[in-house]
């Protein structure tokens, strides 16, 4: 008698195990997670920040918005611009990348905490530099540039990277060479 009383007690706490691992996972999944995205659709133009005879420095804004219900974090962001020397050769080109509201002009991109339905700009500095050292010859046939914007986020689960991909259209640096 007193062994189906022990198994009983095992399959009673068992059960009771289960159920609070069941509401826990109900409770993690309504609490939800971050969901920060960039939205390139959004960006700014293209503008001159500087300009001397062999570089231009252009740069837009770029907002992004964290749908999610939990915090989220931003730990690392960069930007890689796509011009091979194949598609066009006469400027070698760097990108960087910055909070807007703490700027920086270091190179190194400072975390950011976004709070749940919020969001803020990211700013994406470009620099063509010619290859012979005046900008403005080197810079003649410019077609476009696409630009991948990878970002590394973090909120509750394991970090995750994505991607987003914005342009820099010749449009927009011969508007910056008329400045």
């Amino acid at each position: 008698m007193w062994f189906y009383d022990i198994i009983n007690v095992i399959v009673a706490i068992a059960v009771i195990v289960a159920v609070l691992y069941l509401l826990f996972r109900l409770f993690v999944l309504k609490q939800g997670n971050e969901r920060v995205i960039l939205l390139p659709k959004r960006k700014t133009s293209f503008q001159l920040a500087d300009m001397n005879m062999s570089s231009m420095t252009l740069f837009c804004d770029v907002p992004f918005v964290n749908k999610g219900r939990q915090l989220g974090t931003i730990m690392d962001l960069f930007p890689r611009p796509l011009l091979p020397e194949e598609h066009f050769d006469g400027v070698k080109v760097d990108a960087w990348a910055m909070d807007i509201d703490r700027p920086r002009h270091d190179g190194y991109f400072e975390a950011i905490i976004i709070k749940p339905r919020k969001g803020g700009t990211i700013r994406i500095y470009v620099t063509l530099t010619g290859r012979n050292g005046n900008i403005r010859e080197d810079i003649k046939g410019f077609p476009y540039m696409d630009i991948d914007i990878y970002y590394q986020i973090v909120g509750r689960t394991d970090y995750h990277i994505d991607k987003q991909r914005i342009r820099l259209t010749a449009e927009e640096v011969q508007a910056a060479l008329v400045h």
